[in-house]
Protein backbone atom coordinates (compact mmCIF):
# COMPACT_ATOMS: atom_id res chain seq x y z
CA UNK A 1 0.00 0.00 0.00
CA UNK A 2 2.64 2.55 1.03
CA UNK A 3 4.95 1.11 -1.64
CA UNK A 4 2.14 1.34 -4.21
CA UNK A 5 1.50 5.02 -3.30
CA UNK A 6 5.19 5.85 -3.67
CA UNK A 7 5.27 4.05 -7.01
CA UNK A 8 2.21 5.95 -8.24
CA UNK A 9 3.75 9.23 -7.04
CA UNK A 10 7.00 8.46 -8.92
CA UNK A 11 5.05 7.60 -12.09
CA UNK A 12 3.06 10.85 -11.81
CA UNK A 13 6.29 12.84 -11.40
CA UNK A 14 7.86 11.08 -14.40
CA UNK A 15 4.80 11.89 -16.54
CA UNK A 16 4.85 15.55 -15.50
CA UNK A 17 8.60 15.81 -16.22
CA UNK A 18 8.16 14.40 -19.73
CA UNK A 19 6.02 17.44 -20.55
CA UNK A 20 8.85 19.78 -19.51
CA UNK A 21 11.09 18.62 -22.33
CA UNK A 22 8.33 19.26 -24.86
CA UNK A 23 7.90 22.91 -23.81
CA UNK A 24 10.45 25.31 -25.20
CA UNK A 25 9.63 27.91 -22.62
CA UNK A 26 7.31 27.93 -19.64
CA UNK A 27 5.93 31.09 -18.03
CA UNK A 28 7.31 30.44 -14.54
CA UNK A 29 10.87 29.90 -15.81
CA UNK A 30 10.70 32.94 -18.05
CA UNK A 31 9.43 35.10 -15.16
CA UNK A 32 12.35 33.92 -13.04
CA UNK A 33 14.87 34.53 -15.82
CA UNK A 34 13.58 38.06 -16.36
CA UNK A 35 13.08 38.83 -12.67
CA UNK A 36 9.40 39.59 -13.24
CA UNK A 37 7.31 39.84 -10.11
CA UNK A 38 3.98 39.59 -11.91
CA UNK A 39 2.49 36.15 -12.45
CA UNK A 40 1.49 37.19 -15.98
CA UNK A 41 4.17 37.60 -18.63
CA UNK A 42 3.46 40.33 -21.17
CA UNK A 43 2.17 38.59 -24.29
CA UNK A 44 4.65 40.25 -26.66
CA UNK A 45 7.58 39.21 -24.45
CA UNK A 46 6.40 35.61 -24.33
CA UNK A 47 5.99 35.52 -28.13
CA UNK A 48 9.37 37.06 -28.88
CA UNK A 49 11.16 34.80 -26.38
CA UNK A 50 9.53 31.70 -27.80
CA UNK A 51 10.39 32.81 -31.34
CA UNK A 52 14.01 33.44 -30.40
CA UNK A 53 14.43 30.11 -28.68
CA UNK A 54 12.81 28.14 -31.46
CA UNK A 55 14.19 29.92 -34.53
CA UNK A 56 16.82 28.28 -36.70
CA UNK A 57 18.14 29.07 -40.16
CA UNK A 58 17.32 26.88 -43.12
CA UNK A 59 19.14 23.58 -42.62
CA UNK A 60 19.41 24.14 -38.87
CA UNK A 61 22.92 25.67 -38.86
CA UNK A 62 24.23 29.15 -39.45
CA UNK A 63 26.81 29.37 -42.21
CA UNK A 64 29.52 31.79 -43.21
CA UNK A 65 28.06 33.88 -46.03
CA UNK A 66 29.81 34.02 -49.38
CA UNK A 67 31.10 37.45 -50.34
CA UNK A 68 29.78 39.04 -53.52
CA UNK A 69 33.32 40.20 -54.37
CA UNK A 70 36.83 38.77 -54.32
CA UNK A 71 39.05 39.23 -51.25
CA UNK A 72 41.39 41.43 -53.32
CA UNK A 73 38.57 43.62 -54.65
CA UNK A 74 38.92 46.25 -51.92
CA UNK A 75 42.65 46.83 -52.42
CA UNK A 76 44.46 49.14 -51.81
CA UNK A 77 42.10 50.20 -49.00
CA UNK A 78 41.86 46.72 -47.48
CA UNK A 79 44.37 44.03 -48.41
CA UNK A 80 43.34 40.61 -49.68
CA UNK A 81 45.17 39.04 -46.72
CA UNK A 82 43.20 41.14 -44.21
CA UNK A 83 39.92 40.32 -45.94
CA UNK A 84 40.74 36.59 -46.04
CA UNK A 85 41.65 36.44 -42.35
CA UNK A 86 38.71 38.61 -41.28
CA UNK A 87 36.18 36.54 -43.24
CA UNK A 88 37.48 32.97 -43.03
CA UNK A 89 38.88 33.07 -39.49
CA UNK A 90 37.33 35.91 -37.47
CA UNK A 91 33.76 35.88 -38.81
CA UNK A 92 33.81 32.10 -39.12
CA UNK A 93 34.64 31.85 -35.39
CA UNK A 94 31.42 33.70 -34.56
CA UNK A 95 29.46 31.30 -36.79
CA UNK A 96 31.09 28.20 -35.28
CA UNK A 97 30.54 29.38 -31.70
CA UNK A 98 26.95 30.45 -32.44
CA UNK A 99 26.15 26.98 -33.74
CA UNK A 100 27.80 25.34 -30.71
CA UNK A 101 25.82 27.61 -28.38
CA UNK A 102 22.58 26.79 -30.19
CA UNK A 103 23.29 23.06 -29.83
CA UNK A 104 23.82 23.57 -26.09
CA UNK A 105 20.62 25.62 -25.95
CA UNK A 106 18.70 22.85 -27.66
CA UNK A 107 19.99 20.32 -25.13
CA UNK A 108 19.19 22.62 -22.20
CA UNK A 109 15.67 23.31 -23.49
CA UNK A 110 15.06 19.59 -24.05
CA UNK A 111 16.21 18.86 -20.50
CA UNK A 112 14.21 21.74 -19.05
CA UNK A 113 17.47 23.13 -17.60
CA UNK A 114 16.55 26.78 -17.04
CA UNK A 115 19.89 27.65 -15.44
CA UNK A 116 21.77 26.49 -18.52
CA UNK A 117 19.35 28.33 -20.81
CA UNK A 118 19.97 31.54 -18.88
CA UNK A 119 23.72 30.84 -18.78
CA UNK A 120 23.87 30.64 -22.57
CA UNK A 121 22.41 34.11 -23.13
CA UNK A 122 25.81 35.83 -23.20
CA UNK A 123 27.30 33.41 -25.74
CA UNK A 124 24.21 33.61 -27.93
CA UNK A 125 24.18 37.42 -27.89
CA UNK A 126 27.94 37.74 -28.43
CA UNK A 127 28.27 35.18 -31.22
CA UNK A 128 24.88 35.86 -32.80
CA UNK A 129 25.59 39.59 -32.75
CA UNK A 130 29.09 39.09 -34.14
CA UNK A 131 27.72 36.95 -36.97
CA UNK A 132 24.97 39.45 -37.79
CA UNK A 133 27.27 42.48 -37.58
CA UNK A 134 29.86 40.90 -39.85
CA UNK A 135 27.22 39.81 -42.35
CA UNK A 136 25.99 43.42 -42.52
CA UNK A 137 29.59 44.63 -42.73
CA UNK A 138 30.34 42.48 -45.81
CA UNK A 139 27.08 43.54 -47.47
CA UNK A 140 27.95 47.22 -47.02
CA UNK A 141 31.38 46.97 -48.64
CA UNK A 142 31.90 47.12 -52.37
CA UNK A 143 34.77 47.54 -54.78
CA UNK A 144 35.19 51.16 -55.92
CA UNK A 145 34.12 50.27 -59.46
CA UNK A 146 30.83 48.85 -58.18
CA UNK A 147 29.97 51.60 -55.73
CA UNK A 148 27.64 54.47 -56.40
CA UNK A 149 25.74 56.94 -54.28
CA UNK A 150 22.11 55.91 -54.61
CA UNK A 151 19.10 58.17 -54.17
CA UNK A 152 18.02 58.43 -50.57
CA UNK A 153 18.54 60.32 -47.31
CA UNK A 154 22.35 60.11 -47.40
CA UNK A 155 22.57 61.53 -50.92
CA UNK A 156 20.05 64.24 -50.00
CA UNK A 157 22.11 65.24 -46.94
CA UNK A 158 25.36 65.35 -48.96
CA UNK A 159 23.80 67.53 -51.65
CA UNK A 160 22.24 69.82 -49.03
CA UNK A 161 25.60 70.27 -47.24
CA UNK A 162 28.11 70.22 -50.11
CA UNK A 163 26.10 70.72 -53.32
CA UNK A 164 27.30 67.45 -54.89
CA UNK A 165 29.15 64.26 -54.10
CA UNK A 166 32.23 65.48 -56.01
CA UNK A 167 32.20 68.74 -53.99
CA UNK A 168 32.12 66.69 -50.79
CA UNK A 169 35.09 64.61 -51.96
CA UNK A 170 37.02 67.80 -52.76
CA UNK A 171 36.16 69.25 -49.33
CA UNK A 172 37.07 66.06 -47.40
CA UNK A 173 40.71 65.22 -48.29
CA UNK A 174 40.60 61.70 -46.80
CA UNK A 175 38.13 60.72 -49.52
CA UNK A 176 40.81 60.91 -52.25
Amino acid sequence: TKHKQESEKADKKKRSMSGVAKKIINPMSLRAALNLQSSKIPEQLAKSSAAFLSSAPSGGKHTLPDLSYDYAALEPCVSAETMTIHHTKHHNTYVTNLNASLEKLDAAVSAGDVSSIIGLQGALKFNGGGHLNHTLFWENLAPAADSELKDGPLKDAIIAKFGSFDAMKADVPAMD
